[in-house]
């Protein structure tokens, strides 16, 4: 299986919960955040928030869907730019559609690929 463009509903909601900047409604795993404070240059939540919108709100993001055992929700992994950095990122949206938890911003553990990349 290949990598797929982010469905645009997804990408939308995803992205209106991140510019809301509501830390009720954006949870970081707490291991996704250890690896995210010990990536270099990445300091604060709301610029991770700010990278994750202008790719998710970019032309045709791209990534790979992933089966996730809790929460329940529908989560995407991809890789996106930050402070000219490559980084792998994962969300996941609750299935109220009005929060998110924030499993990766980090430098890739596993190369240039995704899970669905072959």
């Amino acid at each position: 299986m290949a990598q797929v463009e982010i469905p645009k509903q997804w990408r939308d909601t995803v992205c209106a919960i991140l510019a809301s900047g509501d830390k009720k409604l954006i949870r970081w795993d707490p291991t996704g955040w250890k690896r995210y404070e010990a990536t270099p240059g990445c300091l604060w939540a709301y610029e991770a928030d700010d990278a994750f919108r202008a790719f998710l709100c970019g032309p045709c993001p791209t990534g790979c869907l992933r089966e996730m055992d809790t929460p329940p929700g529908e989560t995407y992994e991809f890789f996106f730019t930050f402070k000219r950095q490559t980084l792998y990122g994962k969300i996941l949206l609750r299935t109220d559609r009005k929060r998110i938890v924030v499993f990766s911003a980090h430098l890739p553990l596993k190369g240039d690929k995704l899970s669905c990349d072959d």
